[in-house]
């Protein structure tokens, strides 16, 4: 009897007028999944279960998880050509073709891409049909051709636009030896065995252009195109004819209305359109139910406008449009979504649902933020109660928190400032209060115990009421034996448990328990330390599962009671829940465990071990569940509140499916780098790639989150890892030889599918490889022959250092003669005294000045003569005298920046080496005023740095070209840092080691 009242509500909601469009939800896959471009063309499944959308900018492969895009690239004839593929099926070797605007593709999957056939390059081909492992046919629009996929041939069956498969041809339907084909000649019936070929011309096809042709339930031959006719219904035998035109229309303004017609998998008929959504022909009606988009239904189809409709081996049936991809399994809905209100859905406070009860006429109350509604399941017509601004009050107040039906039918309604009872035998809505014993204040919830009482939580006054059916009388809990303890505590929710004990549930004071058969009372607090405890303080539901194990919902997680030895365990976001608020439970026939989170909804299998999570993907109309509880009616199904209206469902229809999955391995990377994609042949890696990461997926588009795998790594692992994360991730792995193995399931504890295999070689690390063993031993008779051959060459090194030593010493006097001797280079001192005599005939004191910087720079050689090194301070102001000299000279042709440092006096220097450079910069390089000659000197870490713009002088003056080598001669010997010199073709920089 349950199951036939579940099988008539289920129809109400099936054909009703307002549940249509709510008894189906659709996923939606978009280019913010990562589809390429939304607009979908053709969807295909090659023979490993991968789908396969055609998009205007190239394909899209998606396993469940991802998408996986194919592109054009210009100049790269290994990518997919630049034209819209329109076609795509599996051979009888399963492989995977794809027929585009300009020729056919078939995929490699050893090598992730595509090949081009050459034989049909420049064809279009609309539509494919496989007929056997050497022939496929093709439709296109130059006619009717024959494809052997083994040697990679076609042929014409009539090439030419006067015979009829010599036409332009758009669809191709095989039924047995019989291929049907739309084209714009009409319906052709070819006998592709015989040959035969003949037009169906019955009722309207004879003026008909045939777009497409599909074959429904019976044999019946369903057509859609242009002409006489747009949709027509053919007998099996083709004589009888149905057409539909009012369910496509198009007006001469508009776009052609119809796109597609497809059978699912039971035969029923679809239509995509491109004004009207998506259609299903109901056979018993003779009519189509439409399934619209409706911005405010997350669960409706995602456009209007839809252009392909594919049916894959599972039966989901996948749609296309204008903005990516709807899909459905129309016999694998679990739930069915019931909107809070049936007006004014886009107001948010007419979507929140919150309670829901059910009456004794089958009737649905539910409790919303905007009142209280009375659903009819049956005609799907609402009633609301609430109140509005100038009317008398219809409610106590719009939050309700709480619903129940009395025996009498009576519906029993607890708000945010009182209680209301609808009666039905009336129609009057009563008001309670404070001389009926119960007060006008807030309730969070209303609970029916098993002696018939209903009691109404309240978070002010004594915190519980109750109402006693056979006092007709309210009480408070204050007066009730045993629970009187608990009067004041903020009240929430309240169950009585199989065994006869209350349990309280409080706003912040946590848990209680009452006892009536040994009078013992119990109280829970959240566990703040090793003191045992509940998840939360503040308590949502609370339900007892078929073991006698009471559950408690909270907003910080999930406890379970033992019955008899009250020991606690807690669930949370660390040991399963995806969320840690949680609301609704209820508990279904097979004492499986469903629960509200704020992240969907979740179900606890009945061994406590395994957790399923549903969420958007699986048609909720929101993942967040309100803090409220949920219902079971009578026939079973649950009824759970969530932001975005009621989801209803009939648990028993969630079957953890045994499915024979086969796991892919999709990718193989170190960390850090790109992916690389699978290889049959397996991957050879070096000493320092033992860290790898290895990626696999099964296809399973009904429950992709709720698939597992096992894998192993055969030559480390001993045992299984079994996990849902599509990913295996391994570290300091040893050098040897190993098989990555992982397989998948639709069930933890079943395992039927295939196994992929990865062979996988690491280098072993040079130390332990026998030849590094050998080379040791070696190593070690060397090492001793070596210490014999170093005590007896030790003097003779010795005489050699000594040697080196004393050939440094005479480089080092060398180097320092070198110096002083370019210090007084003639040619400097020639060129000052001409200076001089030139001055004292024009500015006399301009001569004596000069006089006495000449003085000063010869007191400073003769001063430091002795000296192997002074202070870079000293060697600083020296050289800015010279530099004053030369400047009197050369004017504005000599320019010498020189950085000041303020730690100059901690460096030391040889003696006029600056002077020498700068002489050097004057010597080989042209001054002249309008070019002039810069010098920077600067300090740049533990060198000084001279540099100058190089302008070469084409004739130099006396130099024997060893200055430089004797200098750095010398700063080899007083230092390790060697000097550096270095030249462009703009630039000439030495730097010198500061000691």
């Amino acid at each position: 009897m349950r199951r036939l009242y579940s099988l008539f509500l289920y129809l109400a909601c099936f054909f009703g007028a307002d549940a249509q469009s709510s008894r189906l939800s659709f996923r939606k896959l978009t280019v913010a999944d990562g589809l390429s471009n939304g607009h979908i063309e053709a969807i295909g499944q090659d023979a490993r279960g991968f789908l396969w959308f055609s998009s205007l900018s190239g394909l899209n492969r998606f396993d469940g998880y991802e998408v996986k895009t194919y592109a054009h690239v210009a100049g790269d004839s290994t990518t997919i050509p630049p034209s819209v593929v329109r076609s795509m099926v599996v051979d009888s070797a399963g492989r995977f073709l794809a027929g585009h605007e300009s020729g056919l593709l078939e995929y490699d999957a050893s090598a992730d891409r595509f090949r081009r056939i050459k034989a049909l390059e420049g064809y279009w081909v609309a539509d494919m049909a496989v007929i056997d492992k050497d022939l496929v046919l093709l439709a296109t629009h130059s006619g009717l051709v024959a494809y052997n996929p083994n040697k990679k041939q076609a042929s014409f069956y009539n090439k030419g636009r006067d015979t009829l498969l010599g036409m332009r041809l758009n669809s191709l339907l095989r039924q047995g030896n019989v291929l049907y084909i739309g084209s714009r000649a009409g319906l052709l019936r070819f006998d592709w065995k015989t040959e035969k070929l003949e037009r169906v011309l019955t009722g309207p096809l004879a003026e008909m252009r045939v777009a497409k042709v599909q074959a429904g339930a019976g044999g019946q031959i369903w057509v859609a195109g242009i002409g006489a006719a747009r949709l027509v219904r053919l007998s099996a035998d083709l004589s009888q004819f149905t057409v539909f035109d009012a369910q496509v229309p198009s007006g001469d303004q508009t776009i052609f209305n119809f796109a597609d017609l497809k059978a699912d998998s039971k035969g029923r008929i679809w239509l995509a359109t491109q004004l009207d959504g998506l259609l299903l022909y109901n056979d018993a009606t003779g009519g189509f139910e439409r399934f619209n988009h409706d911005p405010q239904k997350i669960w409706s189809p995602s456009t209007y406008l839809h252009h392909f409709i594919f049916c894959d081996r599972e039966g989901m049936l996948w749609i296309g449009g204008n903005n990516g991809v709807n899909y459905v399994n129309p016999d694998k809905n679990l739930f069915h979504i019931i909107p809070a209100f049936d007006k004014d859905p886009d107001k948010l406070n007419r979507r929140i649902a919150r309670v829901a009860t059910e009456d004794r006429q089958g009737n649905l109350w539910l409790g919303t933020l905007d009142g209280v509604v009375r659903f009819d399941p049956r005609q799907g017509k609402y009633t609301e109660w609430n109140n509005r601004e100038g009317k008398a009050p219809a409610i106590y107040y719009n939050s309700i928190r709480g619903v129940l039906c009395d025996e009498d039918n009576n519906v029993w309604i607890a708000t945010g400032a009182g209680i209301n009872r609808y009666n039905q035998s009336t129609g009057k809505m009563e008001f309670f209060e404070e001389a009926d014993s119960i007060p006008a204040v807030f309730y969070f919830s209303l609970d029916r115990d098993r002696e018939g009482r209903f009691w109404f939580g309240t978070r002010d006054r004594d915190g519980f009421y109750y109402y006693d059916f056979r006092e007709k009388k309210f009480h408070s809990i204050a007066s009730f034996p045993g629970l009187n303890r608990f009067a004041g505590y903020g009240g929430r929710k309240l169950m009585q448990d199989s065994r006869g004990r209350y349990w309280l549930g409080f706003n912040s004071e946590g848990l209680g328990m009452y006892d009536p058969r040994s009078g013992n009372s119990y109280h829970w607090m959240a566990s703040t330390g090793k003191e045992p405890g509940i998840s939360g303080n503040i308590i949502v539901d609370i339900k007892e599962d078929r073991d006698g194990v009471v559950w408690i919902s909270t907003f910080h997680g999930l406890s379970a009671i033992e019955p008899t030895n009250l020991t606690i365990r807690n669930f949370n976001h660390s040991n399963g829940l995806v969320n840690n608020s949680i609301s609704a439970l209820e508990v279904d026939a097979l004492n499986r465990l469903w629960i509200g989170t704020g992240s969907g909804l979740m179900m606890l299998d009945s061994s406590r071990r395994y957790f399923t999570s549903f969420g958007l993907q699986h048609g909720l109309p929101s993942i967040e569940m309100p803090e409220h509880s949920g219902t079971t009616l009578r026939n079973g199904e649950i009824i759970m509140p969530t932001q975005n209206g009621y989801v209803r469902f009939n648990p028993l229809d969630f079957v953890s499916e045994q499915k024979s999955l086969n796991a892919f391995i999709t990718s193989f990377g170190m960390p850090d780098q790109p992916a690389l994609p699978f290889s049959d042949v397996g991957f050879s890696l070096g000493q320092d790639q033992n860290m790898f990461r290895v990626g696999f997926t099964a296809i399973n588009f009904e429950n992709a989150d709720g698939t597992w795998y096992a894998y192993k790594l055969d030559g480390l692992d001993e045992e299984w890892t079994y996990t849902r994360n599509r990913f295996a991730e391994f570290s300091r792995v040893p050098g040897g030889d190993y098989v990555f193995r992982v397989k998948a399931s639709s069930d933890r504890d079943h395992w039927t599918g295939g196994e992929q295999l990865l062979p996988i070689h690491v280098d072993t690390v040079f130390y332990k490889t026998g030849w590094f063993l050998l080379l040791m031993l070696l190593s070690s008779s060397a090492l001793v022959y070596g210490v014999y051959r170093y005590r007896m060459h030790q003097q003779k090194e010795v005489l050699e250092l000594k040697g080196k030593a004393q050939l440094l010493e005479k480089e080092k006097a060398l180097a320092m003669y070198e110096s002083l001797k370019q210090q007084l280079n003639p040619h400097f001192l020639f060129n000052s005294l001409t200076s001089l005599s030139g001055l004292i005939e024009t500015d006399q004191a301009m001569a004596g000045n000069f006089l006495k910087q000449m003085s000063k720079i010869y007191r400073y050689i003769l001063k430091s003569r002795d000296s192997e090194l002074v202070t870079l301070h000293e060697e600083i102001n020296f050289v800015q005298v010279y530099i004053d000299l030369q400047q009197t000279r050369f004017r504005n042709g000599l320019e010498v920046n020189i950085k000041h440092d303020e730690d100059a006096r901690y460096f030391k220097i040889v003696p006029v080496t600056l002077q020498n450079m700068v002489e050097n910069a004057i010597k080989h390089n042209v001054i002249d005023a309008e070019s002039p000659l810069v010098v920077d000197i600067f300090r740049e870490g533990d060198y000084l740095v001279i540099t100058n713009n190089l302008q070469k002088k084409t004739v130099i003056e006396s130099s024997n070209k060893q200055g430089l080598s004797n200098l750095q001669s010398l700063y080899r010997y007083l230092t390790k840092k060697r000097m550096i010199i270095e030249e462009s073709t703009t630039r000439y920089t030495i730097k010198i080691p500061l000691i």
